[in-house]
C-alpha cells in the first residue's frame, strides 16, 4: 500500500543519504561518496515509482482489511486485486447494448 508515512520514510532516507553524500564528498572518501551515490539512486526510484499516477483511494476499513487479508493469502500485490475489483465492477456497470438505436 502507498501510504503517506512510506513515502516520509524514502523521503528522510533520502535526506539522510544526500548529507551523507556531502560529508564524503567534503571529507574526499571517495568511496563512500560512490556508495552514497547508489543509495542515492535506489531511493529515488523507489521514491518515484511510490509516485506513479494512482489516484489515492480512500476505502472502508472492513474493505482494507479484507483486501490485505487476500493480499497475503495469494501473494499478489494489494494495488493489484484493487485494480481488478474495481475493474470487474465497472464491467458489470458498464454493459454495451447489444442494439443501436
Amino acid at each position: 500500500m502507498n501510504s503517506v508515512s512510506t513515502r516520509i520514510i524514502v523521503s528522510v532516507g533520502l535526506v539522510v543519504a544526500g548529507v551523507g553524500a556531502l560529508d564524503s564528498l567534503l571529507s574526499r572518501e571517495w568511496d563512500l561518496l560512490v556508495v552514497f551515490l547508489l543509495s542515492i539512486s535506489l531511493q529515488l526510484l523507489l521514491w518515484l515509482r511510490l509516485r506513479a499516477n494512482r489516484i489515492p483511494v480512500t476505502l472502508r476499513p472492513d474493505l482494507a482489511r479484507w483486501l490485505e487479508h487476500q493480499s497475503g493469502r495469494t501473494g499478489e500485490p494489494f494495488d493489484d486485486l484493487v485494480d481488478r475489483a474495481v475493474a470487474w465492477y465497472q464491467s458489470g456497470l458498464y454493459v454495451e447494448d447489444p442494439v443501436d438505436g
